[in-house]
């Protein structure tokens, strides 16, 4: 076992990112609690470049900009193993996204290991040692943090590492490297948050609401989005969807409204009741409300849409072999659907992600027919 440097310290912190300048692969980890908080609390980072291996303390330290500024140095390769978190958690402390960066998960799946492989089963593929995940759910903001906690966090990198070379040849082998890449860049850069005034369509029943309650809907979800953001809180934990939901159907007008509503908490109602009554009230004084929202699957052509392009995903994929679910997941293709149906010409925030970069070249073709 390697034993690491547990840094603690400023002057620690910078003398190590000085040294991992240098280094031509990091193999990176985070572990982090999000239970009640809207960001996840950052606990541990590890790091390994091989030659040394560090656990940086969070808590301790308040300055990261140095571990920060490695992530976006472009001459350093980063590795990291199903990294939608760790991005998050990237983008929100340091306002960074790692550059250039592998996803170790996504490697896996591309040369036929599956499209969700955790860690411990690519460690024990190519490390063929397995590994003790016990202190996965730890609390990580708790100090000290004990000698196995610290194990645990440390062979999340000392394998990843280790791992790397290996499964990068066997990608380079399959000629996926460039794929790779793109596709661990375009994990790491894309946006999973919607802006606060587009949260209304996070809300699963919000296609049954009329226009005014969709408005009093839109208000309501900025609201609490906003809360939320202010008192670091999960959004659950302000107001759940389905009492939002219930609140623009209900359009209640006063305190003795909301209390009558038996989906309400009534500490939900103690607590907010204010706030509630002014965004349904802003809602309804809405001059120029939201659309009404039409499902997918309401369309006529849904169904008979939907299955052709997932056949012609399954074709493609079987031609290139590459998971199908990789080319295009249900979501990307109701993506591909609603830039058809639903904008009528115009631009959807972002273009379909199956009609950009790699996927774009595998299909855009006969997909262009198939529309």
């Amino acid at each position: 076992m390697i034993t690491p440097a547990y840094i603690d310290t400023q002057t620690a912190l910078v003398e190590l990112c000085h040294h991992y300048q240098n280094s031509a692969v990091l193999a990176i980890d985070t572990e982090f609690v999000r239970e009640r908080t809207f960001h996840a609390a950052l606990g541990l980072i590890q790091v390994y470049d091989g030659e040394r291996l560090a656990l940086i303390d969070p808590v301790a330290i308040d300055d990261l900009s140095a571990f920060w500024a490695l992530l976006t140095n472009e001459s350093i390769m980063k590795v990291i193993h199903a990294g939608s978190e760790d991005f998050e958690v990237f983008k929100h402390n340091g306002k960074c996204v790692p550059s250039p960066v592998l996803d170790t998960q996504i490697a896996a799946a591309l040369i036929g290991l599956g499209s969700s492989l955790g860690y411990a089963k690519l460690v024990q593929e190519f490390c063929d040692i397995e590994l003790d995940k016990g202190e996965s759910r730890t609390n990580w903001l708790k100090r000290p943090l004990s000698d196995a906690q610290l194990r645990y966090a440390a062979n999340d990198v000392i394998y990843l590492y280790r791992l790397y070379q290996p499964l990068l040849a066997r990608v380079e082998e399959a000629n996926r490297r460039e794929i790779c890449l793109e596709e661990s860049s375009r994990l790491a850069n894309r946006t999973v948050i919607r802006p606060p005034m587009k949260k209304y369509l996070d809300i699963s029943n919000a296609w049954q609401l009329n226009a005014v309650q969709l408005s009093a809907l839109q208000q309501l979800c900025e609201w609490r989005f906003t809360k939320a953001v202010a008192k670091d809180m999960a959004l659950g934990f302000v107001v759940k969807d389905n009492e939002l939901f219930n609140i623009a159907k209900a359009m209640p007008q006063s305190k003795s409204q909301l209390y009558g509503m038996e989906s309400l908490y009534p500490m939900v109602i103690k607590r907010h009741h204010q706030d509630i009554l002014a965004a349904v009230a802003a809602g309804k004084a809405n001059k120029t409300p939201p659309p009404a929202l039409t499902r997918l699957i309401d369309y006529p052509q849904y169904k008979q849409k939907f299955k052709a392009i997932k056949a012609l995903i399954a074709d493609i994929a079987q031609t290139h072999n590459i998971p199908p679910e990789m080319i295009a997941s249900k979501k990307l293709i109701h993506e591909v659907l609603t830039q058809l149906w639903k904008t009528e010409g115009e631009q959807l925030e972002h273009e379909p992600v199956l009609r950009t970069g790699w996927r774009k070249t595998l299909v855009e073709e006969q997909l262009v027919e198939l529309l």
